[in-house]
């Protein structure tokens, strides 16, 4: 259960998430089964009532997954 709070902040923490991954990739690559699966969530916790969602869990398998790129080197977008 999360409060209407808790919801933002999880919107939140999957677009931080997303842009952390995005800069880690390699430019114009398909998207990854995290980069989906993060996507999916996004979409989910917007049509989803706050009650009915796990913050905890949801946190944790978020931080899981920006676990896996945060160390990883920056690309650079620009020439």
């Amino acid at each position: 259960m999360a409060t209407i709070m808790q919801k933002d902040v999880l919107i939140e923490v999957v677009a931080n998430t997303q842009a952390t991954i995005s800069k880690r990739t390699a430019p114009n690559t398909p998207r990854n089964e995290d980069q989906r699966f993060l996507s999916n969530l996004r979409d989910e916790l917007y049509s989803t009532a706050p009650d009915k969602i796990d913050y905890q869990k949801t946190l944790d398998d978020v931080k899981n997954i920006k676990d896996k790129y945060v160390n990883l080197p920056v690309h650079s977008y620009y020439l």
